[in-house]
């Protein structure tokens, strides 16, 4: 374990802990303030808008970053990395706006003329600008460059913070909307995108391959954010917007806690990829991996446990009176710790992105069956177990799928 976190430093493993520690608080942060500063409804119709533009983020660049960050990671050549660079950023940002199209198109058949229709068109440039954002730390970390990657989102969440509690204290909730869509700009201060819409073919792979992976990531990515999505969602339609401000705040220290897992294995996922056929490398990774987080866990779970009333109090009084359902999500998070997290990054670092598309297309359809159910005859309680129980399933599906590709296809 000891050789683990020399080589989590190794790898500027510091700078990408700094950026995701950063971006937690932040979060953390600003959901407290926001909670405090704008009224409940104000909130949860912003709330309502980013859930929405969540289900087409996944999509951006029709998940050229994805395909950037893997095969850039491969390739051994400095000109082959950058060729793929070039080619996945020139296509993606065509792709990006027919996205964008797509999601105001669907904003204004589901929504017509309204105040949903306004936040999703505004946010439409939000989602722009995180197709910059993604596309340069994608490239950033395929050049193996964690230190600058860490350094670019650690400046993105303290800007996003800054600017976010200054115009929405000065402004209100039309501030804090104007501070959401500006602050993904801030990578055209750090990076230079290059333009290359030239016929390119690449040595260790198809034109044909790289959309296959990066569109089956995209897919994954987006089945899987409808996971945390639909929830709150459904939510909005069957209880109201003061129930979905509620669930966030519930929500928000479990589901942030992902980082812990996401730390190590977005620092490593380079060289994941570089080593996806040698077994025992990224054997030897998770089971370091898992001898790190138990502790962890196990600290989280009675802290949270034991204080719960307490944190919860910091989001202000209306906040603290449901502490099952933030008990609940607690334990959740932990198992996302151990299973999805880790599976799903090495699933795809193998190229085998499809068995986590289809653990999380199983989990999305039995929670459209379910919640409405759930919802009407449990509350805000039925929905934070249900997410247990679909964050559970895909966690197993995915350490099953590997185990196989591991032990039982002898092609891999």
């Amino acid at each position: 374990m000891i050789n683990f976190i020399t080589n989590f430093f190794k790898q500027s493993g510091i700078w990408v802990a700094s950026s995701f520690f950063v971006s937690k608080i932040s979060a953390f942060l600003l959901t407290i303030f926001m909670a405090r500063i704008l009224s409940q409804s104000d909130f949860g119709w912003v709330m309502y808008g980013l859930n929405y533009l969540g289900f087409f983020i996944p999509f951006i660049g029709l998940g050229s970053s994805h395909g950037t960050l893997r095969f850039a990671a491969i390739a051994q050549d400095k000109l082959e990395k950058e060729k793929v660079i070039q080619y996945s950023f020139s296509y993606g940002l065509l792709l990006n706006f027919l996205v964008n199209f797509i999601m105001l198109f669907l904003a204004f058949v589901i929504f017509g003329k309204g105040n949903q229709l306004l936040i999703v068109s505004v946010f439409s440039v939000r989602l722009f600008g995180f197709f910059l954002l993604d596309q340069a730390k994608a490239e950033m970390r395929g050049r193996h460059n964690n230190k600058k990657f860490g350094q670019l989102d650690l400046i993105f969440n303290l800007i996003s913070l800054l600017s976010a509690v200054l115009f929405s204290y000065f402004f209100g909730v039309n501030g804090y909307i104007f501070s959401l869509c500006l602050s993904p700009f801030v990578v055209l201060l750090f990076h230079r995108f290059k333009f290359s819409f030239s016929k390119k073919t690449f040595a260790d792979f198809t034109q044909k391959e790289f959309w296959r992976f990066s569109i089956s990531m995209a897919l994954t990515n987006q089945i899987s954010e409808l996971i945390f999505l639909l929830d709150v969602f459904f939510i909005g339609i069957f209880l109201n917007n003061t129930a979905v401000a509620q669930y966030r705040i519930y929500s928000v220290i479990p589901f942030n806690l992902f980082f812990l897992s996401a730390l190590f294995f977005q620092t490593a996922y380079p060289k994941l990829c570089e080593n996806h056929q040698n077994n025992k490398f990224q054997l030897d990774f998770l089971y370091n991996f898992w001898k790190l987080m138990l502790p962890i866990s196990i600290l989280i779970l009675v802290f949270g446990f034991s204080f719960s009333e307490f944190i919860l109090k910091f989001f202000g009084g209306d906040y603290y009176k449901n502490i099952a359902v933030f008990r609940i999500l607690l334990v959740a998070a932990v198992g996302v710790l151990f299973l999805r997290t880790p599976f799903g990054y090495l699933l795809s670092s193998k190229g085998k992105s499809n068995y986590n598309l289809i653990a999380s297309s199983i989990s999305v359809i039995s929670l459209v069956v379910f919640i409405k159910p759930v919802i009407l005859n449990f509350g805000l309680v039925g929905v934070a177990w249900l997410s247990l129980c679909n964050l559970f399933l895909i966690g197993i599906f995915q350490l099953i799928s590997y185990f196989y590709i591991v032990y039982g296809d002898s092609k891999t």
